[in-house]
């Protein structure tokens, strides 16, 4: 079994996915305010913490702990969906592209490594 190699072509990809995705979580507070019975301070708690937790996820990966809190962001999204359907519809797509960055940007940086 190969060892994980994650690097400059992981974390950047990466950290492209969760910086639209903080723009997302920033407008899906419009989504949550329209689609659900939440009220105007919750739904921009929700959508505002949740952009905060990617902007977090972002400086964190250069470290392991940050891929994992991206990971837990991508379930928490689509949970979210739950609240509001236009959500689970855009989190299943972030959580799409996110998986697509990781393995390919791992796969980059393994073959980087082997030259």
């Amino acid at each position: 079994m190969s060892e994980v190699v994650r690097g400059r072509a992981t974390r950047g990809m990466c950290s492209a996915v969760l910086s639209f995705e903080a723009v997302m979580m920033l407008l899906s507070i419009l989504v949550l305010n329209g689609f659900s019975t939440l009220s105007v301070p919750v739904a921009a708690t929700l959508g505002g913490g949740m952009a905060a937790v990617c902007l977090l996820a972002i400086g964190r990966l250069g470290r392991p702990s940050g891929y994992t809190l991206g990971h837990a962001l991508q379930v928490a999204m689509i949970a979210m969906g739950a609240l509001a359907l236009p959500i689970l519809s855009i989190g299943l797509l972030f959580a799409g592209l996110w998986v697509a960055a990781y393995l390919i940007g791992m796969r980059i940086d393994r073959d980087r490594a082997i030259r």
